[in-house]
């Protein structure tokens, strides 16, 4: 299901999904893991409650890691939005809170793995 009114600057429509997340900001060794709240074939946004502790700003390059039940995704993403706690109204909703990244590399069999996850959620939702 995407949110309303989410898609105006998007590349693609973003689906509620949530997958355990690894990511690694470039040049950094902190390692942090989040859950997505949705995502789509350009993007995901990663759902956290205290977006301030994180190093993470917009810009930041991240390798990252989708996990479902028996695949994985391995991507490059690009940080282009952070909503924090008081950032906005719509941060009244934890799940409004975190980092929404665009993909900007991603192997051609990850890439698929993920398609094939976002179709899933479409038909269950």
């Amino acid at each position: 299901m995407s949110r309303p009114g989410s898609n105006q600057q998007r590349a693609a429509e973003r689906v509620a999904v949530s997958a355990f997340v690894r990511v690694m900001a470039r040049g950094d060794a902190k390692e942090f893991v989040f859950r997505t709240r949705d995502m789509s074939t350009a993007g995901l946004f990663f759902a956290t409650r205290v977006v301030k502790v994180y190093s993470i700003r917009v810009g930041t390059l991240l390798d990252v890691e989708l996990y479902d039940d028996h695949e994985s995704v391995s991507c490059r993403a690009e940080v282009v939005r952070v909503v924090a706690e008081d950032s906005s109204p719509a941060s009244a909703d934890p799940d409004a809170c975190g980092f929404g990244v665009r993909i900007v590399e991603c192997p051609p069999q990850d890439h698929a793995r993920l398609k094939s996850w976002i179709a899933r959620a479409l038909t269950a939702g």
